[in-house]
């Protein structure tokens, strides 16, 4: 009776499982069938193989277990004629065999053990592919690559194991290649083209691909971001087909790979999901991604009492013949007084300014430096010719800037003494030009090209001062401690004051420089200028938000969860300083999304 028990018990378990898993393959394929849907695809590369040999059955079945869309495995042939798991040309790397795969049979491969990551022989052994499908049938779907010469073979395999709705074949062979060759099977297995983008015919290739074969998704890589065809490719694909990007190399994803992930998520992952539109990523560390992917859509659906957005705005934008302002927020760390924020909107212009925090005891009618200068730009701004080009209009700023000091018997002591200047930085639109003027680090979105500017010294010395707190954190102070007394500000603090001798220094090469508002000559080269093309919206803000997004909204929510869990700002957001005691975030925020009409 208790046998029975138990192994119906068995029965239904097993029942459940299946079950489970076939309604997990098949939200997995309704969402690649769907070019509308925005959920990301997982593809894990080589399955999970930092914690198991890579293309091995344990590498699949862990990364099934972590909740991995797309597993991606590599072929070989053997002697006999056999399809196997691996990747290189030889068995010496990943195994303990040496030579070519195909110099050996299937049973002579059979004989052989993998090797892990650091080269350890292992108990593990090569798969086959039936075996790899039969691992992953109902569970998760495969993307076979250096598979597409023996497409005829792979397909008798996926009759023969029932599973033609979990494969995806890949190859960048021409698309007419393509249909003449293995039509037959393109409406029983999932084919994706890939496409370099860096190649001078990359878009010809691309609109051959969605007229003839009509995939529902192709892989792209690039080398570098500066290329522009990325942007490009998220309007031709939107509503037709999905964006798969590798992070597996910087040279793949522009350098919005996996190491640039684990600095900051936002700007690798981030990046080609917000602005490249990906929503398949390849990726060498699957656990990671599903983590942030998880993060980023609770942070996202942030429920809140939104009426703050309205009630302590500190800026009504008016109405303008040439574009809309669609958002706008402004608010101080501290209060309106002392916000060192500000934002302008004339009929040709709008413009964020985020005045530098004082570095100097000086004030002027209560006000320190940042503030004056960012109302000395926002002055200048106001008075701009509607057809200034960016050259020109840096320049009227700098010489309000520069005219207060003359004005004040300040230049000598400035000239002298960097740190003490007035200083601002600014994001410019002009309608007139249809540029985007970027000076320093603030940050905008001009349709799908985001661009934060971050200053590398302020990197570096975000991490000086994390690491200054963390040690003061294991020598016994708390959280608390820190809020009042933050050793690691402190400790970068004379720095700051020096690194005045970085901004708009006209070393030619000088790594660090870097341009703001000072009331001295800006070096052009440094400033980015952006064309705003046929770009719809444009977000300006300054850098009081940890990441932009497209939306008010969003940012705040993304805002929210940083202070929330990182008040501090020195371990999921790094920055020079974190929330001070009496304050509302670690900075002042201004943010303004404008429409063209």
């Amino acid at each position: 009776m208790i046998k029975r028990i138990f192994t119906l018990f068995i029965f239904c378990f097993l029942s459940t499982c299946f079950a489970l898993w076939a309604n997990r393959l098949d939200d997995i394929r309704a969402k690649l069938f769907n070019p509308q849907s925005k959920s990301v695809l997982v593809a894990s590369h080589r399955g999970d193989w930092r914690n198991a040999c890579e293309n091995s059955l344990e590498a699949i079945e862990n990364a099934v277990q972590m909740g991995v869309d797309i597993v991606e495995v590599d072929l070989a042939r053997t002697k006999d004629g056999h399809l196997i798991l691996l990747h290189d040309n030889t068995l010496d790397r990943t195994t303990t065999g040496k030579g070519k795969p195909e110099e050996y049979t299937l049973a002579e491969i059979k004989k052989l053990r993998l090797r892990n990551g650091c080269h350890i022989k292992t108990i593990y052994k090569i798969p086959t592919l039936e075996e790899a499908l039969l691992t992953a049938k109902g569970k998760v779907m495969l993307n076979l690559d250096k598979a597409f010469d023996y497409f005829d073979q792979v397909y008798e395999l996926l009759e023969k194991t029932g599973t033609t709705n979990l494969v995806i074949m890949k190859s960048n062979a021409p698309a007419e290649d393509v249909k003449r060759d293995y039509g037959k099977y393109l409406d029983k297995v999932i084919f994706m083209p890939k496409v370099n983008l860096d190649d001078k015919d990359a878009i010809q290739k691309l609109n051959d691909y969605l007229r003839v074969l009509k995939p529902v998704a192709i892989e792209f890589k690039f080398a570098y971001d500066t290329n522009p065809l990325p942007y490009e490719v998220k309007k031709i694909m939107a509503g037709k087909s999905h964006i798969w990007y590798n992070t597996l190399w910087d040279t793949h994803a522009g350098g919005h790979d996996d190491d640039c992930s684990l600095l900051n998520k936002d700007k690798g992952y981030g990046y080609l999901i917000n602005n490249l539109g990906a929503t398949i990523l390849q990726t060498d560390r699957p656990a990671y991604l599903i983590d942030y992917l998880k993060h980023k859509s609770k942070v996202m659906d942030c429920n809140r009492d939104w009426t703050y957005l309205q009630s302590e705005n500190e800026f009504q934008a008016p109405s303008v013949p040439h574009f809309t302002v669609e958002e706008c927020f402004l608010k101080g760390k501290q209060s309106s007084q002392t916000n060192e924020d500000g934002m302008i909107v004339t009929p040709y212009f709008a413009a964020v300014i985020d005045g530098a925090t004082a570095k100097s005891t000086f004030t002027y009618d209560g006000k320190k430096t940042g503030r004056l200068a960012m109302e000395l730009a926002l002055e200048a701004i106001r008075d701009f010719p509607k057809d200034i080009d960016a050259a020109g209009a840096i320049s009227r700023i700098t010489e309000k800037i520069h005219d207060f000091y003359v004005e004040h018997n300040l230049l000598d002591e400035l000239k002298a003494e960097p740190g003490k200047r007035f200083t601002a930085n600014g994001v410019i639109y002009s309608y007139a030009r249809n540029e985007v003027w970027q000076v320093g680090d603030c940050q905008c979105i001009i349709g799908n090209l985001y661009s934060s500017n971050e200053k590398e010294i302020d990197a570096i010395m975000a991490n000086a001062r994390a690491v200054v707190n963390e040690v003061a954190l294991l020598d016994g102070a708390t959280l608390k401690d820190l809020e009042s007394h933050d050793p690691g500000r402190e400790f970068i603090y004379p720095f700051l004051q020096k690194q005045a001798l970085l901004q708009n220094c006209p070393v030619e090469g000088q790594r660090f420089a870097f341009p703001v508002f000072d009331g001295f000559p800006v070096q052009m080269k440094q400033v980015n200028i952006f064309s705003v093309g046929d770009a719809e919206e444009v977000v300006l803000s300054s850098d009081g938000y940890p990441h932009l997004y497209s939306t008010l909204h969003e940012s705040e929510c993304y805002l929210a969860d940083i202070l929330e869990k990182d008040p501090l700002c020195m371990r999921l957001y790094k920055s020079t300083k974190g929330v001070q005691k009496g304050n509302c975030s670690f900075d002042d925020r201004a943010y303004l999304r404008i429409k063209m009409k």
